[in-house]
């Protein structure tokens, strides 16, 4: 058998050029068998071979001028294109629409190709079987039809190349590659995936067309509706495949071709469109394909084929219908007693889908035949709290199971619904939740005001600072006269005026002081967080501000400890307050009663003499003191210094530290918080989860549950029996979990509403 060709242009004559001598080439094409390897599969092509360069009119050795034409057997020929069907496709179908003829079904099995739409662009490829490095230009969308005529070739060569890119082409362009626009390609590839019963059985499918005709051979399928006894057909052929791993390299290419197969149509089906039109134009062989896959053998080399066959099965179910003795129905339930999570994963989810975008509300009717023992292991899924996906599509099928008034009467004669399966369903009321808190402030919090003023360096602070060199010595001031507090600024001016004006010395040039950017410069490189701003006002003004600190009360020393100043009334001063800076507490003490109330001290240190004076001359002064304003001083001096010790800082203890430089707050902030527990919801604010499908079997199971009373449960009527010793938690449950309100509401209205409490 000949190589096929690749191209449907290739091996034909070359157009000529407009108004052009042509010659044309009767040497017969050859073909090259050369073998070389490439990244992907590829068969031997046929290529032209023009012997005339000089005569090829697409050579770039012909030459017009050169040639009469006299001596030549054949003439020269016009040539000019004309618009058809095939090559203006577009044209026509704008003439049908005016007439008024129907649109070409696309769903049509003989619809041709030539009229779809795919991705369309112009791509350099290597050629098969010719020297390596040569290209030919090839449109991109010729590897789709390429790979779609190969797989139904049956050609091995052609068959490997297009599962390789069919593989790579549904992972890539999934979204853009249909099923509609490829006749047969979904029925080809389910056909090479039901190979997988020949390696498993050694017996090949066959595939009846016919509806009329029944057929009782084992290995015949009915590919239009599905065979209805394939599971007896699948009991009755005997494995024989070895479960050793030694495997021939035949058996190998065989089994990566069905895999491949499996694959491209697991990517195909995750598009809507696509799981769309294989469910309603090959639902027969879409049936019989899941059925045969999902019962392959337990293999570990069979598994990703499984797992492929059970994610279409989840994607394709939603568009078909079932009852009690479907295959497919009859299939996915036995994987729920899987030992491969992964199996009983899928399985829920394709079982919960069955008709679920169907408007026939009858479509699943194989939720009423459930048996006893399905039932209760799913309830036993419903205790995975580990396991989110599991227990996620559990909650999806009871969610589904629920909705029916006789399914719930069904399930009440398997499962305890008052001690077992609506607590349950209650403590995943909160699964997942996350702590959160919200805030209502009352009051806010209120601050004193920054200080206005930059504190004045005392005598003993500058005699340090003027022993340090620049810029550690403006570092050092900052450090003691300024603090950081993101809510006040300072102008860039006042604080290098004040710099200026404490160690700029008039006797030496530059004052012997930093300049005024390295100056601002240093505040950034002191606090961490002081930025230098300017802030336009209104109209032309500019103001420049150091963003970020605030000054002092009073200065620090190098230790971080404020300067206490005395603050007793001096008349011998103008300012009429002695304003001394002490660095502790002891020496502003001995400073006041030694120097001010010329008290004696005593042997120990600290202690000073309190006899009673011979005069009343013993007053407080103390920051303008009111005490013994209306009395007159006092001879009592005991009184007059423990009244005096009241306005000094007490003691500070040798392993102090230094105290926090943060503003007094003059008004507390009132905050209420309420803390909540709640449960996933999206973007949009909607719940969703596990959770949110336990709040809604309740609700299911609140509204089917009978008006009967309970037998076992002293005569209450059932929906009394399930919530009346379950309300407490449901409530405790709305108060907290914001996101389950709505249904947590709808749910008590529906239990309130028939049960008194």
């Amino acid at each position: 058998m000949s190589t096929p060709r690749t191209s449907l242009r290739q091996g034909l004559r070359q157009a000529p050029k407009v108004n052009q001598p042509f010659i044309p080439d009767t040497t017969p094409a050859r073909r090259s068998h050369l073998n070389h390897n490439f990244e992907s599969p590829q068969p031997t092509v046929a290529l032209p071979v023009n012997l005339n360069p000089a005569a090829n009119p697409q050579s770039a050795h012909f030459a017009v001028d050169s040639w009469d034409g006299k001596n030549q057997a054949q003439l020269p020929m016009s040539t000019r294109e004309v618009a058809t069907p095939g090559n203006r496709p577009s044209l026509y179908a704008n003439l049908r629409d005016r007439k008024g003829a129907r649109q070409p079904d696309y769903y049509d099995t003989y619809f041709p190709l030539n009229y779809l739409e795919v991705p369309r662009s112009e791509s350099t490829h290597p050629l098969p079987g010719i020297e390596h490095g040569a290209y030919l230009d090839i449109p991109a969308d010729h590897i789709y039809k390429r790979a779609h005529y190969g797989l139904q070739s049956d050609i091995p060569d052609e068959v490997d190349f297009a599962l390789y890119h069919l593989v790579q082409i549904s992972n890539q362009r999934w979204d853009k590659f249909k099923f509609e626009g490829f006749p047969l390609l979904a029925e080809t590839l389910m056909q090479k995936a039901l190979d997988i019963t020949l390696l498993c059985t050694g017996v090949k499918w066959e595939f009846e067309h016919d509806p009329r005709e029944s057929n009782n051979r084992v290995n015949v399928l009915n590919s239009l509706h599905g065979t209805r006894d394939i599971l007896d057909k699948l009991q009755k052929l005997p494995t024989t495949l070895p479960n050793d791993t030694l495997e021939t390299y035949e058996f190998n290419h065989q089994l990566r071709n069905i895999k491949e197969a499996t694959l491209v149509l697991r990517n195909m089906v995750l598009l809507k469109e696509n799981a769309f039109y294989v469910s309603r134009y090959a639902r027969g062989l879409l049936r019989d394909f899941l059925v045969i896959l999902i019962n392959t053998p337990n293999q570990p080399r069979l598994n990703e084929i499984k797992n492929d066959a059970l994610d279409i099965a989840e994607e394709v179910t939603k568009f078909l219908k079932t009852d009690p003795e479907d295959p497919l129905w009859i299939s996915l339930v036995k994987c729920l007693d899987s030992s491969d999570r992964a199996h009983v994963v899928r399985a829920l989810w394709a079982l919960t889908h069955f008709a679920t975008e169907l408007d026939d509300a009858e479509g699943n009717r194989a939720m009423d035949s459930l048996a006893k023992p399905t039932l209760q292991q799913l309830y036993y899924h419903t205790l995975l709290d580990l396991d989110k996906d599991i227990l996620s599509g559990t909650l999806d099928f009871w969610y589904q199971y629920t909705l029916s008034r006789e399914n719930i009467e069904t399930l009440m004669d398997v499962i305890n619904f008052p001690i077992v399966f609506v607590p349950r369903m209650i403590a995943l009321l909160t699964y997942e939740a996350r702590p959160t808190k919200q805030e209502t402030v009352l009051q806010e919090e209120k601050v004193a005001p920054a200080p206005s003023e930059i504190p004045r360096v005392p005598p003993e602070l500058l005699k340090e600072l003027m022993e340090l060199s620049e810029p550690e010595r403006s570092s050092q001031w900052l450090r003691c006269c300024f603090v950081e507090d993101a809510d006040c600024e300072i102008t860039q001016i006042a604080l290098w005026q004040a710099y200026q004006s404490r160690f700029a010395d008039p006797r030496i040039p530059g004052g012997g002081v930093l300049p005024a950017a390295e100056f601002i410069k240093n505040v950034s490189n002191t606090f961490t967080n002081a930025q230098a701003q300017v802030i336009n006002g209104p109209g032309t003004t500019t103001k420049f501000i150091i963003k970020g600190i605030r000054p002092l009360v009073a200065a620090c020393t190098f230790a971080g400890f404020p300067y206490l100043y005395c603050r007793w009334a001096d008349n011998s001063k103008p300012s009429k307050m002695c304003q001394r800076a002490f660095t502790s507490p002891t020496d502003l003490r001995s400073h006041v009663f030694g120097e001010h109330m010329n008290l004696e001290p005593t042997e120990t240190p600290g202690q000073y003499k309190l006899d009673t004076a011979e005069s009343p001359i013993h007053a407080c002064q103390w920051d303008n003191c009111t005490r013994f304003r209306a009395s007159g001083p006092s001879a009592n001096t005991a009184m007059v210094a423990g009244h005096v010790s009241s306005h000094l800082p007490e003691d500070r203890p040798a392993d102090a530290t230094p105290p926090s430089s943060k503003r007094a707050v003059l008004q507390e902030r009132i905050v209420r918080k309420w803390y909540y527990m709640d449960t996933p919801i999206n973007e949009k604010g909607e719940p969703f989860g596990v959770a949110y499908k336990a709040a809604l079997v309740l609700r299911n199971i609140a509204r089917g549950l009978p008006n009967r009373t309970a037998s076992n449960y002293g005569g209450l009527p059932w929906k009394k029996a399930c919530f009346i010793s379950q309300r407490p938690k449901i409530a405790e449950v709305w108060d907290r979990n914001r996101a389950l309100r709505k249904e947590l509401t709808e749910l008590m209205m529906v239990v309130e509403k028939e049960v008194d409490y």
